[in-house]
């Protein structure tokens, strides 16, 4: 399938245009992207084509040094990455962990050095997959990242100016980098992510989130909008009691619904005439834990659910890990191919 045909697959998921099947997306750490090469047999640049998927993501150039003893890659921002254990995100240095004057901080400098990433992959990308502007960890996360979870989580209610002079540095940040990413004519669309929810509510209340994040995320997200770029917003966990804020404020698809935290029987019927949607099939339990038969079943469920309103990116809830059963993923990917040759009949 061509790039134009993919792209045009996802924009009308994103406007919820009828289609002759829905677009699939299957993200993977990279220990899942040597089990899938094996399983396959096919080489690494092939991993993308043969799953088919239909979107690529555009990380900012951000690492600035690697400590290569010690297995730590910093990034612009100060945050110490680790490198041994790579299977998620792990943070081994804080820059205002301990710090008793966050105003102190100082604030990386936009510029078109960080830009490199988007500018090479994009132009070798662009006419093969619908490319997603990757601007995660984008405020909530930053903070922490920068802070301290427990920290941020209390700043805000006790140190509410020193939180958002540290908020306003990061959204300015995004901002600038915004300007310049769409300025460039690559991207079709901005992906940002904030994980503030758990499986049974929110991290945060509904009027915290609304006066520290809100505003600002319209902001960034308006740079994306007025040029008629969709948002697409990634949070784990059960964040439905502000999905119609994130509505309200310019959202287009959510990711990744997480069954394990919301339903989306109830996502369909209550948000599927406005909002599109992208994730769902269980990587938690029934794709490492399952049965083929479970997984199958599944991906029908998810499709007839969540594809009610043309509105579905078919797509496990997050990034496949390594403990995914290797029969799983095999029908995973022969269910998604039946799917597409018209073996299934979902509606």
């Amino acid at each position: 399938m061509d790039g134009n045909t993919k792209k045009k697959k996802v924009l009308n998921v994103i406007n919820r245009i009828s289609q002759d099947v829905l677009p699939t997306q299957i993200d993977y750490t990279p220990e899942m992207k040597d089990k899938i090469k094996k399983l396959l047999n096919i080489g690494d640049n092939e991993v993308d084509e043969r799953l088919d998927n239909h979107i690529k993501y555009l990380p900012l150039n951000d690492i600035v040094k690697i400590d290569k003893e010690n297995g730590i890659k910093y990034d612009i921002w100060g945050i110490g990455w680790d490198q041994i254990l790579t299977e998620g995100f792990h943070i081994r240095h804080q820059p205002l962990l301990e710090s008793d004057d966050i105003t102190k901080y100082k604030f990386p400098e936009p510029t078109d050095e960080l830009l490199s990433i988007i500018k090479k992959r994009g132009q070798k990308e662009r006419n093969y997959y619908f490319l997603l502007s990757l601007q995660d960890f984008t405020l909530f996360e930053r903070c922490w990242c920068i802070r301290g979870y427990e920290n941020v989580l209390t700043d805000m209610y006790y140190r509410e100016k020193e939180t958002n002079y540290l908020l306003d540095g990061i959204t300015e940040f995004n901002i600038e980098m915004s300007k310049r990413i769409v300025k460039m004519g690559i991207v079709d669309g901005l992906r940002t992510g904030d994980d503030i929810g758990t499986q049974k509510g929110m991290v945060m209340s509904p009027e915290m989130f609304r006066k520290f994040f809100k505003k600002r995320y319209k902001k960034m997200w308006e740079v994306y909008k007025d040029k008629n770029l969709p948002i697409f917003h990634h949070s784990c966990g059960n964040i439905i009691k502000i999905i119609p804020d994130l509505i309200e404020i310019g959202l287009d698809v959510l990711n990744p619904i997480q069954p394990e935290a919301m339903s989306p029987d109830e996502l369909s019927k209550e948000f599927g005439r406005r909002l599109s949607f992208f994730g769902g099939i269980s990587t938690q339990k029934t794709l490492p834990f399952g049965t083929p038969q479970d997984v199958k079943n599944e991906v029908i469920n998810r499709i007839k659910v969540l594809g009610k309103n043309n509105g579905y990116i078919i797509s496990p809830s997050h990034e496949v890990t390594s403990d995914c059963n290797d029969e799983n993923f095999i029908m995973l990917i022969k269910t998604l191919e039946d799917y597409k040759k018209g073996k299934i009949n979902i509606f």
